[in-house]
């Protein structure tokens, strides 16, 4: 967005490139050609050294101003009540839906940008009622009309529009829903379209899977999955016949609500799932170490041995030398309530620098046992870039002020002043500014001393290390880190990970096999809510990951372990990742600590086996015949070889008069027949 430097309205580089100009070269260039023309595009201030390119933005070509807009001739009632709502940031990255699940990326930032639009129109009416003395009338439809056209401007200073173009009557019923809220005035659910809860048709029917998956494993062979597509192709032609053993009952082929056609490949994919797989191989498979190792969570031991709230940031330089004209560069944070330095981080330049110093945050208020400040104010410099991301309202902060060009509006200048003239003056190699107003302060006339890199940054790690164990300006007998731990404001929240992690954490990609995922060298669980998942939320999150291959985002602390983890999939943070809980393979060693792990991973293990072996049960055994002929033909013949012919004349029926039924008598061997009494006479 345009803003005022001085009295030149300007544009930075960063709207310029690559939206409207390749590359900074192109912008350059053409820059360069206008140079000394007194038309054409022209340059106010040179980028570098920590300053940030500007162009003047009346120098544009007239098709860029107006892409870019005017902040001067833009004239729309929404502008002075439009602002990206905390709220609605804060509710759509932490929704989920009923089966657990976040909303999608892409839906969340179109939800609060609707959602906040209709709030800027709540304000707005509650304006114009006020100048209409309570009258209603017609209001209704000016808002709509507001509504409408203010999409011709919210592209220019919010990079996207709405997505509520609708009629004036769906409008009304929409606009009354979402004030229908909550003790907040709002029901930002309203927004969130129920077809995205309702799973998509799909052509699979329970009916499919389950005669599909009894034909993979309950058979006494093993087919393979492309054979099972094969004989369900038969099965619908009925020239397949399937029985279930359990049952008895014969398969309907003729049933299209429940057996429907569909491709091969569909078939094999299904079969590959891993809520499938994991029933059929326990069923199909005569390898019980390769079952498990496949499927089933497993234990690590250790080895038998004997025997732990508004921030102001900004940039700086210490007044040293490490190289000739060269100076350290320091991102720093201040907590404002306590006076105690929170946040430092240093490089020789600034690039990359700003993205380190927010980790660096997350790290430190994470680590000390402390939630994220409530409010940020910073310059927009380096900041502005990150405002549509993390430094949206309601992501990292509940609310960030991003200043431009004004260092008196960031109250961390005054405590920057403090350290350059409290602290490091009287350092050896201290350099004075030129133009300072206290001769004292000016630079003096030796020639400058080079220090070594390694003393600037631990001189300046020694400052902030005394400045926050001094005492507090207003508590009297409290150092100001003292003021910092004991007197956090109690409405801070908890660090939304899922809104800063995609843009402050580093991406690996990995998988997971058997509800174990390998990530930086050690194993890890799948989690929920900062505990390790169990239960239905287990199955749930290994429907999605297991088996499959995904990116991790995650934060590293400050001894290089993984801080936070969540794996991100299908456009959403699915999940945490948990260290998997270890204990001593003796029995003599384990401790208190080694008894609860060994229950959560027995918690996890019995998950899986009891998912398993419901899988298992679930399917019945049956048999399959094959009807279909392989041969088409019986022309060929080898003499010697006796086959069935069938008879190509039909069938002659025979009538067989009844004759009266007479016992055939015995033929007679001249002998008599003694009975057992004969053997007493």
């Amino acid at each position: 967005m345009p803003h005022l430097w001085g009295n030149i309205l300007v544009v930075t580089k960063d709207e310029l490139v690559p939206k409207y100009y390749k590359t900074i070269q192109a912008l350059q260039v053409s820059i360069w050609r206008y140079k000394n023309l007194p038309y054409g595009i022209k340059q106010v201030q040179k980028g570098g050294n920590g300053r940030q390119m500007l162009v003047n933005f009346d120098t544009l070509p007239k098709e860029l101003q107006e892409a870019i807009g005017d902040p001067r001739k833009m004239e729309h009632p929404l502008l002075h009540f439009w602002e990206v709502s905390p709220l609605a940031t804060a509710f759509y990255t932490t929704f989920d839906f009923e089966d657990g699940m976040p909303l999608k990326t892409e839906f969340q930032e179109e939800y609060i940008t609707n959602a906040s639009v209709l709030i800027a129109l709540q304000k707005l009416k509650e304006h114009r009622l006020a100048l209409k003395d309570g009258k209603k009338v017609g209001i209704t439809k000016s808002l709509w009309e507001d509504m409408v056209t203010f999409n011709d401007i919210l592209p220019k200073i919010h990079h996207r529009p709405h997505t509520m173009m609708v009629g004036e009557r769906h409008f009304d019923r929409l606009f009354k829903a979402f004030l229908k809220g909550d003790e907040k005035g709002f029901n930002f659910e309203s927004l969130i379209s129920k077809k995205l809860n309702n799973q998509h048709r799909r052509i699979m029917t329970d009916e499919m899977m389950e005669l599909l998956n009894a034909m993979f494993a309950g058979q006494e062979h093993k087919p393979t999955r492309t054979e099972i597509a094969n004989k369900y192709q038969g099965f619908l032609e009925g020239e397949v016949e399937v029985i279930n053993h359990t049952t008895g009952e014969v398969y309907d082929h003729t049933d299209r609500t429940k057996y429907k056609k569909i491709s091969e490949s569909s078939i094999i994919a299904w079969l590959a799932k891993w809520e499938y797989k994991i029933g059929a191989f326990a069923k199909r498979s005569g390898n019980r170490q390769t079952l498990l190792q496949q499927f089933v969570p497993y234990h690590s031991l250790s080895k038998v041995k004997e025997a732990g709230v508004l921030v102001s940031i900004d940039d700086r330089q210490p007044p040293f030398f490490y190289d000739k004209g060269k100076r350290m560069w320091f991102y720093m944070a201040i907590d404002l309530g306590s006076e105690a330095w929170t946040t430092w981080v240093h490089g020789e330049t600034k690039e990359g620098l700003i993205l380190e110093f927010y980790r660096q945050m997350v790290r430190n208020y994470t680590e000390w046992g402390f939630n994220l400040p409530l409010e940020l104010e910073c310059e927009s410099a380096l900041n502005s870039t990150f405002k549509d991301t993390f430094l949206k309202q309601g992501a990292m902060f509940e609310r960030v002020r991003i200043e431009a060009n004004k260092a008196r509006s960031k109250h961390i200048e005054r405590y920057f002043g403090k350290l350059r003239y409290e602290f490091e003056k009287d350092k050896n190699g201290w350099l004075g500014r030129p133009f300072a107003r206290k001769e004292d302060n000016q630079k003096g006339a030796g020639a400058d001393i080079i220090l070594p890199k390694e003393k600037i940054i631990m001189n300046s790690l020694y400052d902030i290390q005394k400045w926050n164990n001094m005492e507090h300006s207003r508590y009297e007998g409290k150092s100001r880190w003292q003021v910092f731990t004991e007197m956090q404001c109690k409405d801070t929240k908890p660090t939304n990970w899922r809104a800063i992690l995609p843009h402050l954490g580093r991406v690996t990609s990995t998988s997971c096999n058997a509800g174990i995922v390998r990530f930086r060298s050690a194993e890890y669980l799948l989690g929920l809510g900062g505990e390790i998942a169990l239960g239905d939320d287990l199955i749930k999150l290994m429907k999605y990951v297991e088996g499959k291959s995904f990116e991790v985002y995650w934060l590293d602390g400050n001894d290089g372990s993984p801080l936070k983890a969540m794996i991100y999939y299908d456009d959403m943070l699915l999940c945490e990742l948990l260290p998997k809980p270890v204990y001593s393979r003796a029995y003599h060693e384990l401790d208190d600590t080694g008894k609860i792990n060994r229950q959560i991973m027995s918690a996890y293990e019995n998950t899986v086996n009891a998912f398993m072996r419901e899988r298992k049960n679930d399917i019945d055994n049956l048999t399959v015949i094959d009807r279909r002929s392989k041969i088409i033909g019986n022309s060929f013949v080898i003499p010697g070889l006796e086959a069935f012919i069938p008879s190509e004349e039909p069938a002659k029926i025979i009538n067989i008069e009844d004759e009266e039924y007479s016992p055939l008598e015995q033929p007679s061997t001249g002998r008599k027949s003694k009975s057992l009494f004969s053997n007493f006479s």
